[in-house]
């Protein structure tokens, strides 16, 4: 008798320790040390441009570290595919390197950086610019330089967070 009442016990403490324990952890992971890992790709709205460029679709990874005092280490690389004012093919690649960014309660995350920004048409690429970007369950929003990117929608991909 009491072995049959033992195994039911233990099941269900059990199950009511991962019941409470669970929302705790995960409200734990906003705000706290958090390690980000992304890549997607996806296609922009017919007219969408950067600086002048059509863009047609893109993709990104990006892996992150972030801490509960904001500070993060970690890289961004987007490319974007698009046509030059004569029409030919031309890929935009903005690399970043992130110092500080955060996972907010809404599961998006937001970053700061420095950057690098290759126009793909021949010209050298411009370094040392201010990198700031969201990345949310549907798509990635960058700004490199002032310049803001349109915000490549995800309809490829994965995003974890831990």
């Amino acid at each position: 008798m009491i072995k049959r009442l033992i195994a039911p016990l233990i099941a269900t403490c059990l199950v009511a320790s991962l019941a409470l324990g669970l929302p705790d952890h995960q409200a734990a992971a906003v705000g706290g040390d958090n390690v980000v890992t992304a890549a997607g790709a996806g296609l922009f709205p017919t007219g969408a441009s950067f600086q002048g460029i059509e863009i047609a679709g893109g993709t990104f990874g990006l892996g992150v570290q972030t801490s509960g005092t904001g500070q993060a280490n970690g890289d961004l690389e987007l490319q974007l595919n698009g046509s030059s004012l004569i029409g030919l093919s031309q890929w935009i690649t903005v690399t970043g390197w992130i110092t500080s960014g955060t996972v907010n309660p809404d599961n998006s995350v937001t970053f700061n950086g420095t950057g690098t920004l290759d126009l793909g048409d021949g010209t050298a690429p411009t370094g040392g610019l201010a990198l700031t970007g969201t990345l949310t369950a549907t798509g990635l929003t960058v700004t490199i330089g002032g310049n803001a990117i349109p915000t490549l929608p995800k309809s490829d991909g994965w995003i974890n967070i831990e």
